[in-house]
C-alpha cells in the first residue's frame, strides 16, 4: 500500500532549471500560455514558490525560455522534414511539417505568436526555422533580392491557416487539409512561377 509520504516523494523531482522549464512546457501544453504562473507551477512540482528562484529570475524569464525552446523545436522539425528535398518539393514539406508542429503543440505555437519577451534569444532560435524557408525558397531559382519577402510572404500564409485553425474559427470544417494543401499551393506556385518568370526576363 502507497502511503501518503511515498505519493508525496514520487511526485517530486529534483529541480535545476531544466527541469523546471520543462515542468513549464507541460504545464502549458496541457492548460496555455496565459494559464501559466509561479503559485501554479510551484503546485505542480510539489514546492515552495520561492524554490522556483534559484532556477529561474521570475515568470518572465520562464515564459521567454518557453518561447525560445519552442521556436528551436520548430526550426528542429522543419529542417528535419525538408532535409535533402529542394525546390517546389521542399517548401510543400516544410510547410505541412510547420503545420505538424502547431497541431502536435499548439499551445507552444500559441506562445510563438506572442511579443517575444527576450527578442534577441527568439530571433536568434528563429535561425533555423528561418535559414530552412530561406534554403528552399532559394532553390526555386529565385532571385537573391527576392528571397527575404517572399519567405515572409510564404510564412504569413502559412501562420493565417495555422494560427485560425489552432484558435478552433474553421469550427467543424471537416476537410482541412484539402483546404491547408491550397493554401501551400498558392504559396508555392506563387514562389516558382516568379522565379521562373525572373528566369525568363535574364535569359
Amino acid at each position: 500500500m502507497t502511503t501518503k509520504q511515498e505519493t508525496t516523494g514520487a511526485k517530486r523531482r529534483r529541480l535545476d532549471r531544466n527541469a523546471v522549464v520543462i515542468a513549464a512546457e507541460e504545464y502549458v501544453d496541457q492548460h496555455g500560455y496565459d494559464a501559466l504562473t509561479m503559485t501554479v507551477l510551484a503546485g505542480e512540482l510539489d514546492t515552495r514558490v520561492s524554490s522556483l528562484y534559484n532556477h529561474v529570475a521570475n515568470l518572465d524569464d520562464l515564459r521567454s525560455e518557453i518561447q525560445v525552446r519552442a521556436m528551436q523545436l520548430l526550426g528542429r522539425q522543419v529542417r528535419s522534414a525538408a532535409m535533402a528535398r529542394t525546390g517546389a518539393e521542399g517548401l510543400r514539406v516544410l510547410s505541412h511539417a510547420f503545420r505538424e508542429f502547431a497541431r502536435e503543440f499548439p499551445e507552444r505555437y500559441a506562445a510563438l505568436t506572442r511579443s517575444p519577451i527576450d527578442r534577441e534569444a527568439f530571433f536568434e532560435a528563429a535561425g533555423e526555422t528561418i535559414e530552412a524557408l530561406a534554403v528552399m525558397t532559394r532553390s526555386t531559382g529565385l532571385p537573391e533580392a527576392r528571397i527575404i519577402p517572399t519567405c515572409m510572404a510564404i510564412f504569413a500564409a502559412l501562420h493565417g491557416f495555422v494560427s485560425l485553425e489552432s484558435s478552433g474559427y474553421f469550427g467543424e470544417i471537416t476537410d482541412l487539409d484539402e483546404v491547408y494543401a491550397q493554401v501551400v499551393r498558392g504559396a508555392v506556385t506563387a514562389a516558382v512561377v516568379e522565379a521562373t518568370q525572373a528566369t525568363a526576363a535574364t535569359a
